[in-house]
């Protein structure tokens, strides 16, 4: 069971990252937008968290250098590269100041 719920919210993930169009993705530019656009299914609209972790106060958890490593290569449970590298630059100091 928890493996296939762990597909589900890698497949939604997936979907949802690569679901937005060119458009989308020349006009926001701004951490807020990216982290709506890219991020907010998976680890919430409140930054609390939902199918991935919360991502609250990251600037006392990793570096500014190791959040754009973390976002750039993913982990064992996120996929990396699901931004381009001007996306993870941006997103990377936008959560690094909430």
């Amino acid at each position: 069971m928890k493996q296939l719920w762990l597909m589900t919210a890698l497949a939604i993930l997936l979907v949802s990252g690569c679901s937005s169009n060119s458009a989308n993705n020349e006009a926001a530019m701004d951490g807020k937008s990216i982290y709506t656009n890219k991020c907010s299914a998976c680890h919430g609209e409140n930054l609390k968290g939902a199918v991935g972790p919360s991502v609250v106060n990251m600037a006392d958890k990793y570096s500014d250098k190791e959040l754009l490593k973390l976002l750039t290569e993913g982990t064992d449970k996120m996929p990396g590269n699901l931004l381009t590298d001007d996306q993870s630059k941006i997103v990377t100091e936008w959560l690094m100041e909430q």
